[in-house]
């Protein structure tokens, strides 16, 4: 090959290459960087959930049997946790005690207020709509008060509650799947967790008050969906 075939060959070597880089240079620009950046970050890349570290965080418990066991979901919560509780669930009690329990204990000083109750309502015949306004008149308190409101259904009444051959309790599992519903549906300003993470096997009598795997499984759902930080 003499000298000017090879000076021709070189130029248009270098012609071909610069026009093979301006291709691929374009294609990456215009369409496939485009795509990938779509794709990556807006279909694919979730963004981390938060967990909040409550340590040392002060909670109040509101509410009737449910949350009144010495050791049970509420003080597993706060050891776990390392919450310090003020647990002012009493057996037995209505919506209407606890809203005056919490006329005089919601204060600044608490971050958290947990609040669990109408079961004793229901069982009672009262109408849920009455019982649901109790529960969010509570959590008005807790919100001017900067309190972070709570608030849990309990368990399923269909399939944890067995009042068979009790006419006393006729109605009452019906009663109380619609007030929890009413809670999920109409309260305002509070975190409504449902907890229906209770199985039949869970309770301890007919009306599910729960056995100690109940309440390792309440707190333990509480937990998650809270995304509380555990020690």
């Amino acid at each position: 090959m003499n000298i000017k075939d090879r000076l021709l060959l070189i130029a248009s070597s270098f012609a071909l290459g610069w026009l093979l880089v301006d291709a691929t240079t374009m294609s990456i620009s215009s369409a496939i960087l485009k795509d990938t950046l779509v794709i990556d970050t807006i279909k694919h890349v979730k963004p981390q959930d938060t967990i909040h570290d409550v340590k040392g965080k002060r909670a109040l418990f509101i509410g009737d049997s449910h949350t009144a066991a010495d050791y049970g979901w509420q003080h597993q919560l706060c050891k776990k946790t390392k919450m310090v509780y003020l647990n002012t669930a009493v057996g037995g009690k209505q919506t209407v005690w606890m809203l005056e329990i919490a006329k005089q204990n919601i204060n600044s000083g608490y971050d958290y207020c947990f609040i669990y109750g109408g079961a004793n309502d229901m069982a009672g015949n009262r109408a849920p709509i009455k019982s649901v306004k109790n529960i969010q008149k509570i959590v008005n308190m807790c919100l001017a008060k900067q309190v972070t409101p709570i608030v849990l259904t309990g368990f399923n009444p269909l399939t944890c509650v067995n009042v068979a051959g009790r006419d006393i309790y006729k109605g009452y599992p019906q009663r109380y799947a619609k007030f929890q519903q009413l809670l999920v549906d109409s309260i305002q300003g509070a975190k409504v967790l449902k907890t229906h993470c209770i199985s039949r096997t869970d309770c301890g009598d007919f009306l599910c008050h729960m056995t100690g795997s109940g309440h390792k499984k309440m707190c333990n759902f509480i937990i998650s969906a809270c995304r509380f930080k555990v020690y």
